[in-house]
Protein backbone atom coordinates (compact mmCIF):
# COMPACT_ATOMS: atom_id res chain seq x y z
CA UNK A 1 0.00 0.00 0.00
CA UNK A 2 1.43 3.35 -1.07
CA UNK A 3 0.62 6.71 0.53
CA UNK A 4 0.89 10.16 -1.05
CA UNK A 5 1.37 13.19 1.24
CA UNK A 6 0.47 16.51 -0.37
CA UNK A 7 2.06 19.88 0.48
CA UNK A 8 4.62 17.95 2.48
CA UNK A 9 6.76 21.04 3.28
CA UNK A 10 8.85 20.21 6.38
CA UNK A 11 6.56 17.46 7.73
CA UNK A 12 9.39 14.95 7.93
CA UNK A 13 8.04 13.21 11.03
CA UNK A 14 4.68 12.62 9.34
CA UNK A 15 6.48 11.08 6.35
CA UNK A 16 8.41 8.81 8.67
CA UNK A 17 5.31 7.81 10.65
CA UNK A 18 3.56 6.68 7.46
CA UNK A 19 6.72 4.93 6.26
CA UNK A 20 6.76 2.89 9.47
CA UNK A 21 3.08 2.06 8.89
CA UNK A 22 3.35 0.90 5.27
CA UNK A 23 6.83 -0.64 5.16
CA UNK A 24 5.72 -3.97 6.74
CA UNK A 25 3.14 -4.21 3.96
CA UNK A 26 5.66 -3.49 1.21
CA UNK A 27 4.37 0.07 0.77
CA UNK A 28 6.08 3.36 0.06
CA UNK A 29 5.41 6.98 0.98
CA UNK A 30 5.42 9.49 -1.86
CA UNK A 31 5.41 13.24 -1.40
CA UNK A 32 4.50 16.32 -3.40
CA UNK A 33 5.10 20.02 -2.89
CA UNK A 34 5.27 23.00 -5.24
CA UNK A 35 8.27 24.31 -3.31
CA UNK A 36 11.38 22.37 -4.42
CA UNK A 37 13.19 23.28 -1.21
CA UNK A 38 10.82 21.28 0.98
CA UNK A 39 12.66 19.00 3.40
CA UNK A 40 9.89 16.41 3.35
CA UNK A 41 10.68 15.62 -0.29
CA UNK A 42 14.13 14.39 0.72
CA UNK A 43 12.83 11.90 3.26
CA UNK A 44 9.99 10.45 1.15
CA UNK A 45 10.46 7.21 -0.79
CA UNK A 46 9.53 9.02 -3.99
CA UNK A 47 8.63 12.49 -5.25
CA UNK A 48 5.74 13.29 -7.58
CA UNK A 49 5.07 16.46 -9.53
CA UNK A 50 1.54 17.85 -9.56
CA UNK A 51 -0.08 21.12 -10.67
CA UNK A 52 -1.52 23.56 -8.15
CA UNK A 53 -4.72 22.40 -6.51
CA UNK A 54 -6.60 25.32 -8.10
CA UNK A 55 -5.43 24.28 -11.57
CA UNK A 56 -8.24 22.92 -13.77
CA UNK A 57 -6.22 19.77 -14.46
CA UNK A 58 -5.29 19.02 -10.87
CA UNK A 59 -7.89 16.30 -10.26
CA UNK A 60 -7.00 14.39 -13.43
CA UNK A 61 -3.27 14.69 -12.74
CA UNK A 62 -3.66 13.48 -9.16
CA UNK A 63 -5.80 10.50 -10.17
CA UNK A 64 -3.35 9.57 -12.92
CA UNK A 65 -0.48 9.68 -10.43
CA UNK A 66 -2.36 7.52 -7.93
CA UNK A 67 -3.19 4.91 -10.56
CA UNK A 68 0.34 4.79 -11.95
CA UNK A 69 2.09 4.76 -8.56
CA UNK A 70 -0.27 2.42 -6.71
CA UNK A 71 -1.41 5.05 -4.21
CA UNK A 72 -4.34 4.00 -2.01
CA UNK A 73 -4.27 6.88 0.49
CA UNK A 74 -3.86 10.59 -0.19
CA UNK A 75 -3.04 12.71 2.88
CA UNK A 76 -3.63 16.47 2.56
CA UNK A 77 -1.76 18.65 5.06
CA UNK A 78 -2.60 22.22 3.99
CA UNK A 79 -5.87 23.98 4.82
CA UNK A 80 -6.02 25.61 1.39
CA UNK A 81 -6.16 22.20 -0.33
CA UNK A 82 -8.91 20.59 1.72
CA UNK A 83 -12.05 21.91 0.01
CA UNK A 84 -10.83 21.03 -3.49
CA UNK A 85 -9.76 17.55 -2.42
CA UNK A 86 -13.05 17.00 -0.63
CA UNK A 87 -14.84 17.56 -3.93
CA UNK A 88 -12.74 14.76 -5.45
CA UNK A 89 -13.28 12.27 -2.64
CA UNK A 90 -16.15 10.23 -4.15
CA UNK A 91 -14.56 10.05 -7.57
CA UNK A 92 -11.28 8.77 -6.11
CA UNK A 93 -12.95 6.32 -3.71
CA UNK A 94 -14.69 4.73 -6.71
CA UNK A 95 -11.21 4.05 -8.09
CA UNK A 96 -9.90 2.55 -4.85
CA UNK A 97 -8.14 5.66 -3.55
CA UNK A 98 -9.05 7.20 -0.21
CA UNK A 99 -8.52 10.94 0.28
CA UNK A 100 -8.22 11.70 3.99
CA UNK A 101 -10.69 14.56 4.08
CA UNK A 102 -14.36 14.92 5.17
CA UNK A 103 -17.27 16.28 3.15
CA UNK A 104 -17.29 19.88 1.87
CA UNK A 105 -20.08 20.72 4.35
CA UNK A 106 -18.08 19.36 7.29
CA UNK A 107 -15.05 21.35 6.19
CA UNK A 108 -17.02 24.57 5.88
CA UNK A 109 -18.16 24.22 9.50
CA UNK A 110 -14.51 24.12 10.57
CA UNK A 111 -13.02 26.66 8.16
CA UNK A 112 -15.34 29.52 9.19
CA UNK A 113 -14.58 30.14 12.87
CA UNK A 114 -17.77 32.14 13.42
CA UNK A 115 -19.83 29.32 11.97
CA UNK A 116 -17.84 26.83 14.03
CA UNK A 117 -18.66 28.70 17.26
CA UNK A 118 -22.36 28.75 16.37
CA UNK A 119 -22.28 25.03 15.52
CA UNK A 120 -20.64 24.23 18.87
CA UNK A 121 -23.43 26.08 20.64
CA UNK A 122 -26.06 24.06 18.79
CA UNK A 123 -24.30 20.85 19.85
CA UNK A 124 -24.18 21.99 23.47
CA UNK A 125 -20.45 22.74 23.62
CA UNK A 126 -18.95 25.93 24.99
CA UNK A 127 -16.75 28.43 23.18
CA UNK A 128 -15.27 31.74 24.36
CA UNK A 129 -17.91 34.48 24.40
CA UNK A 130 -18.25 35.78 20.86
CA UNK A 131 -19.44 39.16 19.60
CA UNK A 132 -21.01 39.78 16.21
CA UNK A 133 -19.13 42.09 13.79
CA UNK A 134 -21.36 45.08 14.51
CA UNK A 135 -21.05 44.80 18.32
CA UNK A 136 -18.59 46.55 20.60
CA UNK A 137 -17.41 44.22 23.38
CA UNK A 138 -18.59 45.15 26.87
CA UNK A 139 -15.65 43.38 28.56
CA UNK A 140 -11.93 43.46 27.79
CA UNK A 141 -9.43 42.15 26.92
CA UNK A 142 -10.64 40.39 23.78
CA UNK A 143 -8.86 38.21 21.26
CA UNK A 144 -9.27 39.04 17.59
CA UNK A 145 -8.37 36.73 14.69
CA UNK A 146 -9.39 36.16 11.05
CA UNK A 147 -12.61 34.19 10.58
CA UNK A 148 -10.91 32.05 7.92
CA UNK A 149 -7.32 32.28 9.13
CA UNK A 150 -4.90 29.45 9.84
CA UNK A 151 -1.83 28.89 11.98
CA UNK A 152 -2.56 31.72 14.40
CA UNK A 153 -1.76 34.36 11.77
CA UNK A 154 -3.46 37.69 12.39
CA UNK A 155 -4.49 36.85 15.95
CA UNK A 156 -3.95 39.49 18.63
CA UNK A 157 -5.11 40.54 22.06
CA UNK A 158 -6.86 43.92 22.35
CA UNK A 159 -7.52 46.08 25.38
CA UNK A 160 -10.35 48.63 25.55
CA UNK A 161 -7.99 51.48 24.66
CA UNK A 162 -6.95 49.70 21.45
CA UNK A 163 -10.45 48.76 20.29
CA UNK A 164 -11.54 49.54 16.74
CA UNK A 165 -14.45 47.98 14.82
CA UNK A 166 -13.13 44.79 13.23
CA UNK A 167 -15.50 44.03 10.36
CA UNK A 168 -16.92 40.81 8.92
CA UNK A 169 -13.56 39.18 8.29
CA UNK A 170 -12.51 39.11 11.93
CA UNK A 171 -13.76 37.08 14.88
CA UNK A 172 -13.92 38.79 18.25
CA UNK A 173 -14.00 36.60 21.35
CA UNK A 174 -13.33 37.06 25.05
CA UNK A 175 -9.68 36.58 25.93
CA UNK A 176 -9.25 33.33 27.85
CA UNK A 177 -6.43 32.95 30.42
CA UNK A 178 -6.94 29.19 30.85
CA UNK A 179 -4.33 26.63 29.70
CA UNK A 180 -4.55 25.86 25.98
CA UNK A 181 -4.69 22.32 24.63
CA UNK A 182 -4.43 20.62 21.28
CA UNK A 183 -6.34 17.35 21.08
CA UNK A 184 -5.44 14.92 18.30
CA UNK A 185 -8.61 13.04 17.45
CA UNK A 186 -8.71 9.84 15.40
CA UNK A 187 -11.93 8.95 13.60
CA UNK A 188 -12.43 5.99 11.32
CA UNK A 189 -12.90 6.50 7.59
CA UNK A 190 -16.68 6.65 7.96
CA UNK A 191 -16.66 9.16 10.82
CA UNK A 192 -16.92 6.96 13.94
CA UNK A 193 -14.84 8.29 16.88
CA UNK A 194 -11.98 6.03 17.96
CA UNK A 195 -9.50 7.70 20.32
CA UNK A 196 -8.07 11.10 21.25
CA UNK A 197 -4.89 12.32 22.94
CA UNK A 198 -4.67 15.71 24.66
CA UNK A 199 -1.42 17.66 24.73
CA UNK A 200 -1.02 20.85 26.70
CA UNK A 201 0.63 23.66 24.74
CA UNK A 202 3.35 24.84 27.11
CA UNK A 203 5.20 27.11 24.69
CA UNK A 204 3.85 28.45 21.40
CA UNK A 205 5.72 30.22 18.61
CA UNK A 206 3.93 31.70 15.58
CA UNK A 207 0.78 29.77 16.44
CA UNK A 208 2.53 26.39 16.65
CA UNK A 209 3.44 24.52 19.82
CA UNK A 210 7.17 24.06 20.30
CA UNK A 211 6.87 22.56 23.79
CA UNK A 212 3.92 20.27 24.58
CA UNK A 213 3.11 17.56 27.08
CA UNK A 214 0.60 14.71 26.91
CA UNK A 215 -1.90 14.80 29.78
CA UNK A 216 -4.47 12.37 31.12
CA UNK A 217 -7.58 14.46 30.39
CA UNK A 218 -10.46 12.07 29.83
CA UNK A 219 -13.13 14.77 30.06
CA UNK A 220 -11.39 16.82 27.39
CA UNK A 221 -10.69 13.91 25.05
CA UNK A 222 -14.25 12.56 25.36
CA UNK A 223 -15.72 15.98 24.54
CA UNK A 224 -13.36 16.35 21.58
CA UNK A 225 -14.33 12.94 20.17
CA UNK A 226 -18.02 13.84 20.53
CA UNK A 227 -17.47 17.20 18.86
CA UNK A 228 -15.64 15.67 15.88
CA UNK A 229 -18.41 13.10 15.49
CA UNK A 230 -20.97 15.92 15.44
CA UNK A 231 -18.89 17.75 12.84
CA UNK A 232 -18.83 14.52 10.75
CA UNK A 233 -15.05 14.45 10.44
CA UNK A 234 -12.87 11.51 9.40
CA UNK A 235 -9.29 10.41 9.94
CA UNK A 236 -6.89 12.56 11.98
CA UNK A 237 -8.07 15.95 13.25
CA UNK A 238 -6.70 18.55 15.66
CA UNK A 239 -9.04 20.26 18.13
CA UNK A 240 -7.98 23.46 19.91
CA UNK A 241 -9.48 24.27 23.31
CA UNK A 242 -9.02 26.08 26.60
CA UNK A 243 -9.54 23.95 29.71
CA UNK A 244 -9.08 24.37 33.44
CA UNK A 245 -8.71 20.64 34.09
CA UNK A 246 -12.13 20.22 35.68
CA UNK A 247 -15.04 21.96 33.98
CA UNK A 248 -16.24 22.02 30.40
CA UNK A 249 -13.67 22.97 27.75
CA UNK A 250 -13.99 26.09 25.65
CA UNK A 251 -13.48 25.02 22.04
CA UNK A 252 -11.67 27.40 19.70
CA UNK A 253 -11.39 25.57 16.39
CA UNK A 254 -10.84 22.25 14.64
CA UNK A 255 -8.34 21.55 11.86
CA UNK A 256 -9.45 18.60 9.74
CA UNK A 257 -5.90 17.38 9.11
CA UNK A 258 -2.66 16.42 10.84
CA UNK A 259 -1.16 19.30 12.82
CA UNK A 260 2.41 20.49 12.98
CA UNK A 261 2.89 19.01 16.46
CA UNK A 262 0.68 15.93 16.03
CA UNK A 263 3.75 13.70 16.13
CA UNK A 264 3.68 13.92 19.92
CA UNK A 265 0.24 12.29 20.09
CA UNK A 266 1.16 9.78 17.41
CA UNK A 267 4.23 8.65 19.35
CA UNK A 268 2.40 8.78 22.68
CA UNK A 269 0.10 5.99 21.52
CA UNK A 270 -2.51 7.38 19.14
CA UNK A 271 -0.59 5.83 16.21
CA UNK A 272 -3.02 7.31 13.70
CA UNK A 273 -0.92 6.71 10.53
CA UNK A 274 -0.54 3.02 11.42
CA UNK A 275 -4.21 2.63 12.29
CA UNK A 276 -5.43 4.44 9.16
CA UNK A 277 -3.31 2.15 7.02
CA UNK A 278 -4.70 -0.85 8.91
CA UNK A 279 -8.27 0.27 8.19
CA UNK A 280 -7.57 0.54 4.48
CA UNK A 281 -5.85 -2.85 4.54
CA UNK A 282 -8.91 -4.52 6.05
CA UNK A 283 -7.71 -4.74 9.67
CA UNK A 284 -10.40 -2.36 10.92
CA UNK A 285 -11.26 -4.33 14.06
CA UNK A 286 -7.71 -4.13 15.39
CA UNK A 287 -7.28 -0.54 14.22
CA UNK A 288 -10.34 0.62 16.16
CA UNK A 289 -9.13 -0.72 19.51
CA UNK A 290 -7.83 2.04 21.83
CA UNK A 291 -4.08 2.05 22.40
CA UNK A 292 -2.22 2.68 25.69
CA UNK A 293 -1.16 6.33 26.02
CA UNK A 294 2.20 7.50 27.43
CA UNK A 295 0.96 10.30 29.68
CA UNK A 296 3.64 12.82 30.59
CA UNK A 297 5.49 12.40 27.29
CA UNK A 298 6.89 15.81 26.38
CA UNK A 299 7.85 17.23 23.01
CA UNK A 300 10.67 19.77 22.62
CA UNK A 301 10.75 20.92 19.01
CA UNK A 302 13.98 22.15 17.46
CA UNK A 303 15.31 22.93 14.00
CA UNK A 304 17.85 20.84 12.11
CA UNK A 305 19.99 21.54 9.06
CA UNK A 306 19.50 19.27 6.05
CA UNK A 307 22.25 19.25 3.44
CA UNK A 308 21.06 18.11 0.02
CA UNK A 309 23.24 17.29 -2.97
CA UNK A 310 22.57 19.05 -6.26
CA UNK A 311 20.09 17.23 -8.45
CA UNK A 312 17.91 15.83 -5.68
CA UNK A 313 14.21 16.82 -5.91
CA UNK A 314 14.59 18.50 -2.52
CA UNK A 315 17.36 20.78 -3.75
CA UNK A 316 16.49 24.35 -4.72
Amino acid sequence: MNVLILSVAAKVLLVQAFQAAVAPRGGRVLAADLEPGSAGLYFADGVVSLPRTDDAGFGDALLKTCMERGVQLVVPTRDGDLQILSGLKTRFRDRGVEILVPSPEALSRCADKRRFAAFCTRLGFKTPRTWSPEQTPDVFPVFVRPVNGAGGLGGRRLEAADWRPQGEGMLVQAFCPLPEYSIDVLMDLDGAPLQAVARRRLKVRAGEAVVSQVEDASGLTYASLTLCAGLELVGHNVVQAFWDGQGEPLFIEVNARFGGASNLSIQAGLASPERLVMMLAGDAVVARKPRPVRYGLTMLRYSQDLLVEAGHPGAV
